[in-house]
């Protein structure tokens, strides 16, 4: 980049820093859920939980990816719940005043445009298809496309062109699903609800893999596997986790942006990672990550020395 290009870029980021506290002052205000006394509800698990009272955001994570977002105990971890966190205190909210909410790569989209969620952070691609959709920031995350295959099968599949012939299952809503067809054409793809479920197919014969990012079926394995599954190790694709928030709020999403520059300068980003490694073994690709999530629009590139230890 030339240092003309260097000036501009930093520019338009000061600017955007320069706004982002008060567009955090007037989607708080204006456009999150309502304020309202306490009460009780049951969740999607069917627990029973205490409404937090005040203004609320509510954000859309995963259930079913340990490492990433889990539903444990009472409550939502992982390193996307983690990004989320941060987030939603950065635009000045309480941990009482964040409501995590379930959802899949089916439902995400759909969530975002009913207003039942005010941001997704799920191991959600930018891609363009998203893009049309939604209105997405970062990336806050890479990750490489890979296969999680039954141990025993482990010498019959070494890489994607061995899915040929045989069945994959991937979630429906996912982004993995065109790069299996493309790579492996006369493979049968077949699409579940949820990771539990491709899991559990892999498991008594009904798939020969399970495709995702890795970071996923690291997780799967790991917590899950019991040692009849296996990540195959063989990267056939790139995915970069983005923040979705409504289509059109760019105001918003520009914002988001900067924090997560935070989060990755600050080193909390880097903690979570290491949160990450140690819930489920998941090491990140110090090539691809930290990811740099102003880079889209500054044409600017992350330092790869600053990956994962």
């Amino acid at each position: 980049m030339t240092g003309l290009q260097h000036t501009k870029a930093g520019r338009r980021r000061i600017m955007r820093r320069f706004s982002a506290a008060l567009a955090a002052v007037l989607w708080t205000a204006g456009s999150l859920t309502a304020c309202g006394s306490s009460s009780s509800r049951d969740d999607a698990n069917g627990v029973s939980i205490r409404q937090p009272e005040g203004p609320t955001v509510s954000i859309g994570v995963a259930s079913d990816q340990p490492g990433l977002g889990v539903w444990h105990n009472g409550g939502y971890s992982g390193f996307d719940v983690d990004v989320a966190r941060y987030v939603a205190k950065a635009l000045g909210y309480a941990d009482k005043q964040i409501v995590f909410k379930p959802v899949t790569p089916r439902s995400r989209v759909s969530m975002l445009e009913s207003a039942q969620v005010d941001m997704v952070v799920s191991s959600f691609g930018i891609t363009e298809r998203h893009e049309s959709a939604v209105t997405m920031t970062g990336p806050y995350l890479i990750v490489r496309q890979d296969l999680l295959v039954r141990a025993a099968d482990a010498d019959d599949i070494t890489g994607i062109k061995d899915m040929n012939g045989r069945k994959a299952c991937v979630v429906a809503g996912s982004d993995v699903t065109d790069a299996v067809r493309s790579q492996a054409p006369k493979a049968s793809i077949e699409e579940r609800d949820d990771y539990g479920q491709c899991l559990t197919s892999l498991l008594i014969g009904d798939v020969d893999a399970v495709a995702a990012g890795d970071a996923i079926l690291t997780g799967l394995a790991t917590v899950k596997g019991n040692g009849y599954v296996q990540v195959v190790g063989a990267p056939f694709g790139e995915e970069r986790y983005g923040i979705a928030v409504k289509h059109g709020n760019t105001q918003l999403a520009d914002s988001i942006g900067d924090i997560l520059s935070d989060m990755i300068g600050d080193g909390t980003w880097r903690q979570a990672v290491r949160g990450m490694r140690r819930q489920i073994g998941y090491t990140v690709d110090s090539k691809l990550n930290p990811p740099d999530p102003a880079a889209s629009s500054d044409t600017a590139s992350s330092d790869p020395e600053q990956g994962d230890e």
